[in-house]
């Protein structure tokens, strides 16, 4: 997340686009940048051996575990991310609608959520416009936030369970305390339940490079790859 605030703070209208993959170690439960800390039970997550960070950008809570987790830096107003939130939400989308096509799943874009899911802390009980799911199920978690003509936008793409333990780590009297893992399962779906199988690590590093070939074919960029 660091390195991500980082590039959004140095990213200058008109520089190329920087996408970043990777995975979390060790695990995490991120926060929105709007979002206060004290609905969230700091003891239990670091027992478990976890960190508590603020995202630079906004959306709600996500426990950051069996994922792949994209970053993407780019110039909006401007001609290859359109000019709002709205349109450049569209352009990442292609690019992750594309990925999932390529696994053989058929993905669906939500179209919102009503006032009351949008109290919610957690991410993945609802789905937020422009969030995509399988099935009615959410698979992935977005959030963007934009400043002086740039805008940083992070994603969640679920590959496991992992995440469904997020409820475990509310504090009592907070929105959601009394959510089951169990209903959260219900509402979400991930890489691993769709496709039948469980994600290997070597599985992981060729989904990533799909999720950055795709990248590359919707914003018509070469990749420069840097580790």
């Amino acid at each position: 997340m660091g390195k991500d605030s980082d590039l959004l703070a140095s990213h200058q209208p008109g520089d190329d686009p920087v996408l970043r993959l990777y995975r979390w170690q060790p695990y995490a439960v991120t926060i929105g940048y709007n979002q206060d800390f004290e609905n969230f039970n700091r003891a239990t997550i670091e027992e478990g051996g976890f960190a508590l960070v603020k995202r630079p950008t906004g959306g709600r809570a996500i426990f950051h575990a069996e994922e792949l987790t994209y970053s993407i830096c780019g110039t909006s107003p401007g001609p290859l991310f359109g000019n709002s939130l709205h349109e450049s939400y569209l352009k990442i989308n292609e690019a992750l609608v594309l990925f999932l096509q390529r696994l053989g799943l058929q993905p669906q874009v939500s179209e919102g959520e009503s006032r009351e899911a949008m109290k919610s802390l957690v991410c993945f009980k609802s789905a937020g416009k422009h969030e995509i799911g399988v099935r009615g199920r959410k698979l992935v978690g977005s959030a963007q936030r934009r400043t002086g003509g740039v805008f940083l936008q992070h994603g969640s793409i679920l590959t496991g369970e992992q995440h469904l333990r997020l409820p475990d780590f509310l504090l009592p009297g907070s929105p959601d305390t009394g959510m089951s893992c169990e209903e959260l399962a219900e509402l979400t779906t991930n890489l691993g339940r769709e496709l039948g199988r469980e994600i290997s690590a070597d599985g992981l590093v060729r989904m990533e490079h799909e999720l950055a070939d795709c990248f590359s074919q919707v914003l018509d960029l070469e990749l420069d790859v840097e580790k």
